[in-house]
């Protein structure tokens, strides 16, 4: 019975725990996508969350780690959104499936979206600890790419390279229609995302043979 209720504490405890570190974090993208990150300050995001000041200190040194927490989390947020069935289908199928998830994502205004444009090229969060996070977190992309080299359908060029040519793209126009400057119809996202895809293809390679 003594052990039941240690474990039956233990896990309302992680519980209150992770619930706080949520809500904080949400907070704190709400603030941000709302007045950006000079608006952001621990008081706000602790009156945003609803819990006391000295409570986000338990989970963030400073208003810097908090920042560098939340583009982690949103990272994850989407590699899971864009890669949850990257292994189906052809590597044509795959690479299309994935920058059409990554195009509807972004387009969405939601506060992860909004508030990762305010922080995202701070020099405090473009760490090597954030690059190795990126690598990890979208792998299978940099597999399909490289599964397409063997064979000899992408062109022999370094991931990142190929990522930009074939994946930033669609991000700079699921921006665009977030912020409202432009109305895609869907054709036109089609005709984009194939052309995103002939851009990276071997010179050898025809539609046909993918």
């Amino acid at each position: 019975m003594k052990i039941t209720l240690m474990n039956e504490r233990s896990f309302i405890l992680g519980y209150t725990m992770h619930n706080k570190y949520e809500l904080i974090l949400r907070a704190a993208e709400k603030i941000i996508a709302a007045g950006g990150i000079q608006g952001l300050s621990m008081q706000l995001v602790a009156t945003e969350a609803g819990v006391a000041a000295g409570t986000i200190y338990r989970y963030f040194k400073d208003k810097d780690q908090l920042i560098l927490e939340l583009r982690k989390d949103v990272l994850s947020q989407v590699a899971s959104a864009i890669l949850e069935d990257h292994q189906i289908g052809t590597i044509e199928q795959r690479f299309k499936r994935i920058w059409m998830k990554m195009y509807n994502y972004g387009k969405q205004p939601s506060p992860a979206n909004l508030s990762y444009e305010q922080y995202a090229n701070l020099p405090v969060i473009n760490t090597q600890e954030i690059r190795q996070l990126e690598m990890q977190l979208f792998a299978p992309l940099q597999q399909l790419f490289e599964q397409g080299k063997a064979q000899g359908l992408i062109q022999p060029l370094h991931p990142r390279m190929l990522y930009a040519l074939a994946m930033e793209p669609a991000m700079t126009m699921a921006r665009t229609c977030r912020r409202g400057l432009i109305d895609y119809q869907p054709k036109d996202i089609t005709f984009a995302c194939d052309l995103c895809w002939r851009a990276i293809l071997s010179p050898n390679t025809t539609t046909a043979t993918i």
